[in-house]
């Protein structure tokens, strides 16, 4: 079976390397100087020195595989970074073996040191990013990097948590309110469905155009479109519910009951709603330019 690259480990991977460059950018921004006297600031670069370059070679083990290079720690950036059409892959190289005597417990890499090759070294990061997107986009033939996979098991865990919540109700209200398994499983099975239903906005939320979300996700889909407005009260009733189920509130049986009966029939039509927008997210890039 011939093996492709995942695409959610590189976008998940490339998150945590975005946030790590960028904190890396404004801290290397204070100057060297300021650097070299504040052991603080140090320690901060040092961190995020190595969740991006980890971040990197998470990316980098993986495709390694996929295209089956024989690779180890010291080379596998230099010889991907050959393969996606860096600029340098040699200048990959050399930042893993200045990585491998950073992370050198037994000699630390002066401040000065680490403030100059980093000062350096630092668009590196960048590029090897945007070379590898650039490269699993057209190998894939996925322009927008959707892992089609993610979302068809997040879909499944959603229907299948659904038809179990609506079998508990199903036991009528007093049945449910005299076994205690009943609400913790209801309970339990409403947080995977709703966490599968977020982990698929999540995954779409930027290729409609929302950058910035946190738990409010499903209601930025709805203020842009993607999610009719009519849902609007229906989504921000089921993150209500999200949240106080996992908050240190008590959900009593009845309001429980309550609640899952009002926002269970809305879940798979919401998820339905984004698949919609998908589809014709889709169909609006792959249309021929009627430009001149």
């Amino acid at each position: 079976m011939e093996r492709k690259p995942k695409i959610s480990l590189i976008l998940e991977s490339f998150t945590q390397l975005e946030k790590a460059y960028a904190d890396l950018k404004k801290n290397m921004a204070e100057g060297k100087e300021k650097f070299v006297a504040n052991p603080l600031l140090q320690d901060k670069v040092r961190v995020d020195f190595n969740l991006a370059f980890e971040s990197s070679m998470r990316v980098c083990r993986h495709l390694s595989a996929v295209y089956n290079l024989k690779t180890t720690s010291k080379d596998c950036l230099q010889k991907v970074g050959e393969l996606v059409g860096t600029s340098d892959p040699g200048a990959l190289g050399e930042l893993a073996q200045f990585y491998t005597k950073h992370r050198d417990l037994k000699e630390s890499v002066p401040p000065e040191e680490l403030y100059d090759f980093l000062s350096k070294a630092l668009p590196l990061f960048k590029e090897y990013a945007q070379k590898v997107v650039e490269h699993v986009k057209r190998e894939t033939n996925n322009p927008l990097l959707i892992d089609y996979d993610l979302l068809n098991e997040k879909a499944r865990r959603v229907k299948e948590s659904v038809k179990k919540i609506e079998f508990v109700l199903s036991q009528g209200f007093e049945e449910f309110s005299k076994t205690p398994m009943y609400y913790d499983r209801v309970k339990y099975f409403y947080q995977v469905a709703y966490d599968s239903l977020f982990d698929i906005c999540k995954h779409l939320a930027p290729k409609f155009g929302v950058k910035k979300f946190g738990d409010d996700c499903l209601s930025k889909l709805v203020e842009v479109g993607v999610i009719p407005q009519n849902y609007y009260m229906d989504v921000l009733s089921m993150t209500r519910l999200k949240n106080r189920l996992i908050s240190t509130w008590e959900v009593s049986p009845q309001e429980l009951y309550q609640s899952l009966s009002q926002v269970k029939d809305k879940i798979e039509p919401v998820m339905k709603e984004i698949s919609k927008s998908l589809r014709e997210l889709l169909r609006h890039r792959s249309a021929p330019s009627t430009s001149q």
